[in-house]
């Protein structure tokens, strides 16, 4: 008898939603008690910090960790099967994605010199990047358009091949900008942190555009979950804390050059759905047994 299982994530989605619940109200507090108004500079290294980024690496090392487990066990669904929650999601990401490539536009016109490395040759390739991103993320919204029309329409995802790889394209180049601007790794700036989950994002779409496109995708959808979880945590611990002080009108109290990123939110519901709806068992390791016993890919 085939001895089958099944990709279970009941264990990480708990994880995620204990680890939103202790992160997401130390990360307001601190935007509120413990940055420095304009930069996003800590204060001072206190409690809530500690224990924020011990959650924060715990969580994450905890889903590395699971994934690695699962390696070759798991692969992502790119058969032609309609899919209205992911199409529905890919719809909310796609204007999501097109709204925010169009506010990172705007805020690179803004003059915010005292929070950028000032010179002329930056500010002239800065502007550069800052126009190609915002191309890139517009392709990036039609990709996740495009997406959607498949899931719903109930056809093959892996067509989309070279689309695939402009949602990855538009992280770099928004990491490459946020370079140009003043950070601090020492009192961990929201930019650090920001970057921190630009990195998580393209390691995710990098991939999953491997895998959705099926080109030597074996072995390779566990990265989804792996870098999926803590990029959806990160893109949450940026996306909450900033709405939250936006509608209290505390807006002051945040990076000059950030704001509640709507894509951050729609992103992080995307890869969360990706994970739990569209990877499957890898059917190369069934095993032959003489019980019919159902065995989960803890």
């Amino acid at each position: 008898m085939v001895k089958k299982f099944r990709p279970v994530f009941t264990n990480e989605a708990i994880v995620l939603g204990a680890a939103l619940l202790i992160t997401l109200p130390l990360r307001t507090i601190q935007h509120l008690t413990n940055m420095e108004q304009g930069t996003g500079f800590y204060l001072k290294v206190d409690w809530n910090i500690i224990v924020y980024g011990i959650v924060l690496a715990a969580a994450m090392g905890y889903f590395i960790f699971s994934a690695v487990k699962r390696k070759k066990k798991i692969l992502l669904e790119t058969a032609p099967v309609k899919l209205p929650g992911c199409g529905a999601l890919s719809f909310l990401t796609a204007f999501a994605v097109a709204y925010g490539a169009y506010n990172d536009y705007r805020l690179s016109k803004l003059d915010a010199s005292q929070y950028t490395v000032s010179s002329t040759a930056t500010s002239a390739i800065n502007g550069s990047l800052s126009n190609i991103q915002f191309v890139v993320g517009a392709i990036a919204a039609v990709f996740f358009l495009i997406l959607s029309v498949l899931f719903l329409a109930g056809k093959a995802s892996s067509t989309v091949k070279l689309l695939s790889l402009t949602p990855v394209l538009w992280f770099i180049l928004k990491l490459v900008v946020r370079f140009t601007r003043t950070v601090s790794y020492i009192r961990v700036s929201d930019l650090a942190m920001e970057m921190i989950s630009l990195v998580l994002l393209a390691l995710f779409f990098m991939a999953f555009a491997q895998t959705n496109s099926n080109i030597e995708a074996e072995g390779t959808a566990w990265k989804l979950e792996g870098f999926g979880f803590p990029a959806a945590l990160m893109c949450l611990n940026m996306f909450v804390p900033r709405i939250v002080i936006a509608l209290a009108g505390k807006a002051e109290f945040k990076y000059i050059l950030s704001y509640a990123d709507f894509s951050d939110l729609a992103l992080a519901l995307f890869i969360v759905a990706t994970v739990l709806t569209r990877i499957i068992p890898n059917t190369a390791n069934i095993i032959v047994t003489p019980s019919a016993e159902v065995e989960t890919a803890e």
